[in-house]
């Protein structure tokens, strides 16, 4: 797991912000928050599963408020107990229960006690093909008992293993079961069943799988990846589809997500912009810098400052 920020290298006076300011820019979240700043720490590890994101975080007590949040899941696992507020009602969460958060949805939340979590992004599309994302699944707490028992020893294990210790095809297959472990789990609060479709899910694997391994190929095309799996780039299209995206659209996230990565970490502050795009595949700088900035907000400097408080 790469560490995302840390207050441990920042001013104590400083510290507080610093947190507030690398949720907001990570998250794309419009926050309001309160908390000791005189005692105030924070730290953020994560690794990725394609467009599935593991997150672990500690951090002193703090009170917020989400106005705009950016629409994707946030699976959390049982953790440190906080209490959380919607409009239409509220709920404690805690070490007994592990619960599925709209991040799109206004909400306010008060840690009881330090924060010590562990959770898991999820893109709404990607859960959405599984499973129906009803008012009886999401934002509310999920006993840990049963199926949700495997789901929270399995995500602890991967995040001590670390997403980046495995295999592209072993990311391509976790992500999926994953995914479709937590469908069960939450399909099991209703009494639904899930929609895991293992034959499509083996088309789609082998196309991830491709797009993995050739991320950093500035002449590979949907054409091509589509041959590699062994179907037409249309049918490669439809399998994709079924979770809200198409071989283009699912090469471009996934070169943005890896630039992003390495422009936020400290190992590779020396490289520059351009050379972090040259090594994914990008040829114009310029191009690179609009998308870059239509998915994360900022562009790709101004995301490394946020990253880089000491002006490195």
């Amino acid at each position: 797991m790469q560490t995302i920020f840390s207050t441990a290298d920042v001013p104590q006076a400083e510290a507080f912000d610093y947190w507030v300011d690398a949720i907001r820019t990570i998250y794309r979240h419009d926050v309001e928050a309160v908390g000791d700043r005189r005692d105030w720490y924070g730290e953020m590890k994560a690794g990725s599963l394609g467009d599935v994101t593991l997150a672990t975080w500690q951090a002193a007590p703090w009170i917020s408020r989400c106005l705009i949040g950016n629409g994707d899941l946030l699976l959390q696992l049982p953790s440190s107990c906080t209490a959380v507020e919607f409009a239409d009602g509220g709920f404690e969460h805690g070490r007994k229960n592990l619960c599925l958060f709209d991040t799109g949805k206004p909400h306010a939340s008060r840690s009881l006690e330090p924060i010590d979590r562990v959770a898991v992004r999820i893109p709404r599309d990607t859960l959405g093909q599984r499973i129906r994302l009803t008012r009886e699944i999401v934002n509310r707490p999920v006993p840990l008992q049963g199926d949700a028992v495997l789901l929270d020893a399995f995500v602890r294990e991967l995040v001590r293993i670390g997403p980046s210790a495995l295999s592209p095809t072993a990311v391509a297959v976790v992500r999926e079961q994953m995914i479709d472990l937590t469908a069960v789990v939450l399909a099991n609060l209703v009494g639904d069943m899930p929609r895991l479709g293992a034959a499509g899910r083996f088309g789609t694997l082998k196309l991830r799988v491709l797009i993995e391994s050739q991320l950093t190929n500035p002449d590979i095309d949907a054409q091509s990846i589509a041959a590699g799996a062994g179907i037409s780039e249309r049918h490669a299209n439809r399998l994709l589809a079924l979770e809200g995206t198409s071989i283009r659209r699912l090469l471009m996230e996934r070169r943005l997500n890896k630039c992003r990565e390495m422009i936020e970490d400290p190992r590779h502050m020396h490289r520059s912009t351009s050379d972090i795009a040259s090594l994914y595949g990008f040829r114009n700088l310029s191009h690179f810098t609009r998308v870059f900035k239509g998915r994360f907000g900022l562009s790709p400097s101004e995301y490394r400052s946020a990253f880089d408080p000491v002006g490195h």
